[in-house]
């Protein structure tokens, strides 16, 4: 009992065990790992492997229906995370509170966008009459209402602390690299769902990652 207890409070070691989920069953995935190709007879060298992410299996299910490597769907789901959460108009699931049919977050939206515009044509005419001074000032301006817009949409989004880094990050990439995994792992399972489907029979024998077997259900609210 002892040992169960030790083995389920062992820190997450993978980005998508358990939350990647199986595209025939809708089962978890767990870790687990297949040989590299065949040894050559009387060879003496171990076999190598690798991990895979594979269907865990439900109660009265054999499970197995599903494989991929583990390297090639983290790359997948951590490029469409970051590319997700880069993308201006990316939405965070919240819980909402008030602001129910989105007037107000969509004129924040607009508001921010709208200033982001005004201040980069400041930009090009600074540049142009080389008065770096007149940009400066417009920023000094403009910034904090773009702040200020930001603070309530935080507010209105009751956003997860986490997932909020990336709102006025400079490079998401950044912010992800300075994580943990225990928190990289919760920003994923926070904004979407990996879903495994089986690999086509055109894409049997295929190297290196497979993004059109992977399904991206991205989550619209917070649970």
């Amino acid at each position: 009992m002892g040992a169960t207890t030790a083995k389920r409070g062992r820190p997450p070691r993978y980005l998508l065990s358990s939350i990647a989920v199986c595209g025939v069953c809708g089962a978890s995935t767990r870790i687990g790992s297949q040989n590299d190709g065949t040894r050559p007879a009387r060879s003496k060298e171990p076999v190598q492997r690798y991990r895979v992410y594979e269907c865990a299996g439900s109660p009265g299910s054999t499970g197995f229906h599903v494989s991929i490597r583990q390297e090639h769907l983290d790359e997948i789901v951590t490029d469409a995370v970051l590319a997700r959460v880069s993308d201006m108009d990316f939405e965070i699931p919240r819980a909402l509170s008030e602001d129910t049919d989105d007037t107000e977050r969509r004129a924040l939206r607009l508001q921010i966008k709208a200033d982001y515009i005004w201040l980069n044509r400041v930009r090009e005419e600074a540049e142009k009459r080389v008065q770096p001074e007149l940009f400066e000032r417009q920023e000094q301006i403009v910034f904090p209402k773009i702040e200020a817009a930001y603070d309530r949409l935080d507010v209105l989004e009751n956003l997860d602390p986490l997932v909020r880094r990336f709102r006025r990050a400079e490079s998401a990439l950044t912010i992800w690299e300075g994580m943990t995994l225990v928190q990289q792992r919760h920003v994923v399972s926070t904004l979407v769902i990996p879903r495994i489907d089986p690999i086509s029979e055109s894409a049997r024998g295929q190297r290196g990652p497979n993004p059109g077997r992977v399904k991206l259900i991205w989550r619209t609210h917070s649970e």
